[in-house]
């Protein structure tokens, strides 16, 4: 049975205004659709498949606004907040303004001569990144409505999960047979390692960090209901006639272990450090969490995922991946690395504090203060904070990463104090994710690889919208 929409969770206005189930349906189906269409087309950063799932989306917001707003009534107002004024600081930038503003206010007088320009150095980047950021909002609030309904939540979990299980067993059959193709593109790097469909190794283990936190989660919830199922049957009478093998729960339990197993072998033979670390991490607070409220059943499953994960990695070959932490010295040791790029960074957020340089054009405004890998294009800051502030100023990034975190704690209170067994195991695993990619985060770029930008979005609109009060259907599960 479907839990109705929780009444407080509605702005003011008629009740018709409530999206009615085919509308529902459209956002459900198109989130999972344009999450897998993103992360099929090489993680999102090929153009014109990306573009697809930005027209599939904002068609599919234009048309549930124009049925009578029916995609914003779910939504309490203050959440448009930040999304809001990001997109007014992105339209800024994008704006003709008089060079003396320029002069004072961005530090732009000696790029142009001319009388108006925009804020942004380059107004075509801050225009695809401006579509991926739409894109990205639209998923959020897309999910936080599929979210108010247990079953098509349900569902949205099952097929990001389902969908990190496919790239995951993609990802190692690459590895295991050497196969150094996606679909029809002959891979140029990380020859070596899983990367699924992703062309790089370290987003490809972002991905898998993200989703497995729901595995994990949905294992220990199976097992709760498993365990209370028979602790009643053994209070009504001393027989449990039900096979280990042939007991539905206990196969939903096998199921949802093996299935993290395997998302946290792909990450492991990624061979990327700090996925690694961000995934050990996350499972960490996810365990840790749960260990607050039972002590034995998430120390159990915990010593089983370990043992098991141990165990198919073992077997796989762990000397490959664990090679790849003997150069971690390198990358403090100066000379050309990751943490090189940072002062550059560094100085470009300190020249363009307020309003950064354009939503986008970390690539372009890099150059003039480049120090490192002198013969090579730096893309990326290789540090999401870093980046996003020099591309948004410092007052956007801090309103950005802060809703975030607010997410974040909300989150971990629903997990604590929320009724019934489902929704808090949503709130959990959403921590997980959440942390996971904000550690990675910090020596990477994932926040900027469409396809897992997306994602992020859809999980804080999962997390916010268990943070809201359940309807009495809910909390029964």
């Amino acid at each position: 049975m479907t839990a109705p929409i929780d009444a407080a969770e509605l702005t003011a206005g008629p009740t018709d205004l409530r999206p009615n189930d085919f509308q529902m349906k459209a956002a459900e189906v198109s989130l999972i659709v344009g999450v897998v269409l993103a992360v099929a087309a090489f993680g999102g950063t090929e153009p014109i498949s990306f573009a697809a799932v930005e027209i599939l989306f904002f068609a599919v917001a234009a048309w549930l606004l124009l049925r009578s707003g029916s995609i914003a009534a779910p939504v309490r107002t203050r959440y448009f907040v930040v999304p809001a004024l990001l997109t007014a600081l992105a339209l800024l930038q994008l704006c003709p303004l008089p060079a003396g503003f320029l002069s004072r206010f961005a530090g732009r007088a000696s790029y142009t001569g001319a009388r108006f320009s925009a804020l942004s150095f380059a107004p075509y980047d801050s225009r695809n990144g401006l579509l991926i950021l739409l894109a990205c909002f639209v998923a959020f609030f897309l999910a936080y409505v599929v979210g108010q309904d247990r079953s098509r939540k349900q569902r949205l979990i099952l097929a990001l999960v389902a969908l990190g299980a496919a790239e995951a067993f993609y990802g190692l059959a690459q590895y295991l047979m050497n196969v150094q193709t996606i679909f029809w593109y002959t891979k140029k790097y990380d020859l070596e390692e899983a990367t699924g469909t992703y062309i790089n190794r370290n987003h490809f283990a972002g991905f898998l960090e993200m989703v497995l936190p729901f595995a994990v989660c949905l294992a220990m919830y199976e097992s709760e209901k498993l365990l209370a199922r028979r602790k009643h049957r053994s209070g009504q009478a001393k027989k449990l006639t039900v096979k280990l093998t042939s007991d539905v729960k206990v196969q939903a339990v096998i199921l949802w272990l093996a299935v993290a197993v395997v998302l946290m072998a792909a990450i492991v033979f990624s061979r990327s450090r700090m996925g690694i670390l961000a995934a050990c991490a996350s499972l960490l607070v996810v365990f840790g969490l749960k260990m607050l409220q039972r002590r034995t059943l998430p120390a159990v499953l915990g010593v089983a995922f370990v043992a098991l994960s141990l165990c198919l990695a073992g077997w796989i070959g762990l000397r490959p991946a664990l090679s790849r932490f003997e150069s971690v010295g390198q990358e403090f040791s100066g000379g050309q690395s990751r943490v090189s790029m940072w002062p550059g960074t560094l100085k470009l957020i300190a020249e363009h504090p307020l309003v950064g340089t354009g939503l986008g054009t970390f690539p372009v405004v890099y150059t003039e203060v480049q120090t490192t890998f002198l013969t090579q294009f730096v893309n990326h800051a290789h540090n999401d904070y870093l980046e996003i502030t020099s591309d948004l100023g410092i007052p956007a990034a801090l309103l950005l990463f802060a809703s975030i975190f607010f997410v974040l704690l909300q989150a971990v209170r629903t997990f604590l104090h929320g009724e019934g067994k489902y929704t808090p195991a949503v709130s959990l695993a959403c921590v997980g994710s959440i942390v996971a990619i904000l550690l990675h985060s910090l020596t990477d770029f994932n926040l900027h690889i469409p396809a897992n930008a997306l994602l992020f979005a859809v999980i804080l609109g999962l997390a916010l919208a268990s943070t809201s009060k359940m309807a009495p259907a809910e909390a029964a599960g």
